[in-house]
């Protein structure tokens, strides 16, 4: 790497940080300062990108006090690099590089996973179509049945409407088991944040989303 166009970056000193939850600091980190992902920041002095935690990052960048960062353009605040190293490095056991993307797309979107609020199980037609009396379900024949209409033997078609269920209980208990994981990732970034420390503007607070939103107790 050309040291003539690498900068050293060093976050500012001397103002007392500020409370924040693990969540705001990830939006703060991927929404205003446009932090990104690297999952290959190690492998370029390792040689490859060893099997760490979040808690690791955050002593290698306490140690060495800052971050080279390529000339030219405005970088993040150090804070933010560092929010994005110990996402990136979240353990496979907390979803890995997969949950560190999904957590990092939420953040810049100002989201949270959708967790189905108020979905309840609904039986539905299979099918619809629009005529002049508005939406109704599409129906098919299913055979026939012999009547007597006014004396006389006739032939009725008899039709039915295929159903289906949505959303199926097995969708809702996965959406709420993907809210789940992404919890626990999270909560585990605010240990590993908590117990080191690493960052200059900001200290981590206890504060954390509702674990399960669907339960009133929660």
């Amino acid at each position: 790497m050309n040291a003539m166009t690498q900068q050293v970056r060093v976050a500012p000193r001397g103002a007392a940080p500020r409370e924040i939850s693990i969540l705001g600091l990830i939006e703060w980190a991927f929404q205003r300062e446009c932090a990104s992902l690297d999952f290959d920041e190690m492998a370029s002095t390792a040689g490859e990108r060893p099997s760490v935690s979040p808690l690791w990052v955050l002593a290698e960048r306490r140690h060495i006090g800052c971050k080279i960062d390529g000339g030219g353009t405005s970088e993040p605040h150090p804070d933010a690099d560092i929010v994005a190293s110990a996402l990136a490095s979240l353990p496979d056991a907390r979803g890995g590089r997969r949950m560190a993307i999904w957590i990092a797309e939420l953040a810049r979107a100002g989201m949270r996973p959708d967790w189905m609020q108020g979905a309840t199980t609904r039986c539905v037609p299979l099918e619809t179509h629009t005529n002049r009396h508005g939406v109704r379900a599409k129906s098919e024949p299913c055979g026939s049945v012999e009547i007597v209409n006014r004396g006389r033997k006739v032939q009725v078609e008899m039709r039915w409407c295929p159903v289906t269920y949505t959303p199926t209980p097995q969708q809702i208990a996965s959406a709420r088991r993907d809210y789940l994981l992404w919890w626990d990732a999270l909560h585990d970034l605010r240990h590993s944040f908590q117990t080191y420390g690493g960052l200059t503007a900001w200290q981590v607070i206890d504060d954390m989303p509702p674990r399960k939103p669907w339960l009133k107790s929660s």
